[in-house]
């Protein structure tokens, strides 16, 4: 029977039980030495780099979509992103999704004007991202940290898929949409038909009529109406209207009067912003004003697109692509909108009845 106090079988050798002798310090290896040296390094590299990365994001130029206005000026064709978001006003939320894009080229040489609505869910590759509806890529550029937030990955994607670059880009949310109509006085816009939204039970009077910038928003919006005019392409057509008799109200306003009411705007909302100079606007503002309802060309991309099935999780549900998935139709229109483009030649695969804005439905995965 081992005595009470006998040491245990190691004690002999390690008398504290953990390997050493009375009065002496363990001796590191030299492969350990080796080792713990190597970590520090490697962790002192990604401390470096994790505040690089923490300064770069948070630096101007990172932060800020590049301002191309020069080039465009130069090469006769200035291309301006125009993003329509909710805001913190959206209802039930989706602030950060672009509710309205397009795509408005200038040509300072003749004054002419072509506004590309682009649909906001055209299907498509959305950067490194995958592929994604066209209207999730500010709301992805906000949340992964992308060079310009959301207006840079939404005005990058835009530039890749068209084959034009995109020189600025000009982003209003709801409450600074309605704020800058008001401030104009209202608009005036010819409804075409009459039409009753069944989700607000809103009723639009055929006619022309002035509108505050509350029930131009909802004009611009409502999507929830029978017939044609509920049509996502229709509901392009009247925010082409709407940015267009904002034009023409603009043509009434001195250029100080439209800077005030810009930066009215901008300061409305944190949504609110553009990269565009002050010199710049004002120089674009003197050059278009005179421009002639004549030489503005409204394009719908409907007469390119088909219906698709997406069944991505999270994303499932209807979508538009360009037929046969063809983007170099797109680039097509895109090249010279100023043309009234028409729509193009293609081949109906197992469907001769049909015509290209009523495709047949895909299933589309990613």
């Amino acid at each position: 029977m081992t005595a009470p106090h006998e040491p245990v079988r190691f004690s002999r050798l390690d008398p504290d039980k953990f390997g050493r002798r009375p009065g002496a310090e363990p001796k590191p290896e030299k492969a350990t030495r080796y080792v713990e040296v190597l970590l520090f390094g490697v962790f002192a590299v990604l401390i470096v780099l994790a505040g690089i990365a923490l300064y770069t994001s948070y630096s101007p130029d990172f932060q800020r979509v590049p301002n191309l206005v020069d080039q465009g000026m130069k090469a006769d064709r200035i291309n301006i992103l125009l993003i329509g978001v909710g805001g913190d006003t959206h209802p039930g939320g989706g602030k950060d999704l672009a509710d309205a894009i397009m795509l408005i080229s200038l040509k300072p040489s003749t004054r002419q004007v072509a506004m590309i609505s682009i649909p906001r869910d055209l299907y498509l590759r959305v950067g490194r991202f995958g592929k994604h509806r066209i209207n999730l890529a500010h709301a992805i550029g906000n949340e992964s940290g992308y060079p310009g937030a959301g207006p840079g990955l939404l005005t990058d994607t835009i530039a890749e898929t068209f084959g034009q670059p995109v020189h600025a880009f000009a982003r209003v949310d709801f409450a600074a949409f309605k704020e800058i109509v008001d401030s104009l006085g209202g608009i005036e816009v010819n409804v075409p038909v009459k039409m009753y939204d069944e989700l607000f039970k809103d009723t639009f009077e055929a006619g022309p009529q002035i509108m505050n910038g509350d029930r131009a928003l909802r004009y611009a919006r409502y999507r929830y109406i029978k017939g044609p005019q509920g049509d996502n392409y229709a509901r392009e057509l009247r925010q082409q209207q709407v940015v267009d008799a904002i034009r023409k109200k603009v043509q009434t306003q001195g250029a100080e009067d439209i800077l005030r009411i810009v930066g009215t705007a901008r300061a409305l909302s944190k949504h609110t912003d553009t990269n565009l100079t002050t010199s710049q606007m004002i120089s674009l503002y003197r050059t278009f004003k005179t421009t002639d309802r004549s030489q503005i060309v409204s394009v719908s991309l409907k007469p390119y697109m088909q219906y698709i099935r997406v069944r991505t999780p999270g994303e499932a549900g209807s979508a538009v692509r360009p037929w046969n998935e063809n983007f170099a139709l797109l680039q097509t229109i895109a090249k010279n909108p100023f043309a009234t483009p028409q729509a193009p030649n293609v081949e109906m695969a197992n469907d001769k009845r049909g015509t290209v804005q009523h495709a047949q439905t895909l299933p589309v995965n990613n």
